[in-house]
């Protein structure tokens, strides 16, 4: 996850864990402002374990992790790099998703980072 505490952040509450996702403007980040950084998290509080990929999404741009195992009371996560603002999120919006070997796609409420 991107370590900035003062990130546009939001999650979802699931019945075995919970979905989180941030995203942050790259002038706080780097200092290129043409640029966002985002990061989805999936803590799993129970059941069986489970593969999963975790996800963002812009009105532009759609990415997905590769697959990551996850069993209950662990956490996975996957950050996105620098994704052009001007190119993927020109309205400076985006949400996490996560989709399962169980099911899916999930999202959280949708965030405004700039």
């Amino acid at each position: 996850m991107i370590s900035i505490s003062w990130a546009a952040s939001t999650e979802t509450e699931m019945s075995n864990g919970t979905l989180y996702y941030e995203a942050l403007d790259g002038s706080e980040v780097t200092g290129n402002s043409t640029l966002f950084y985002g990061a989805t998290k999936y803590k799993k509080t129970g059941g069986s374990k489970v593969t999963v990929q975790l996800g963002q999404e812009t009105v532009e741009g759609s990415w997905y992790s590769g697959n990551k195992s996850v069993s209950a009371g662990q956490t996975v996560s996957h950050s996105f790099g620098g994704q052009s603002k001007a190119k993927y999120a020109y309205n400076c919006k985006a949400t996490g998703k996560m989709k399962a070997s169980n099911g899916g796609p999930w999202y959280t409420p949708t965030v405004h980072f700039c």
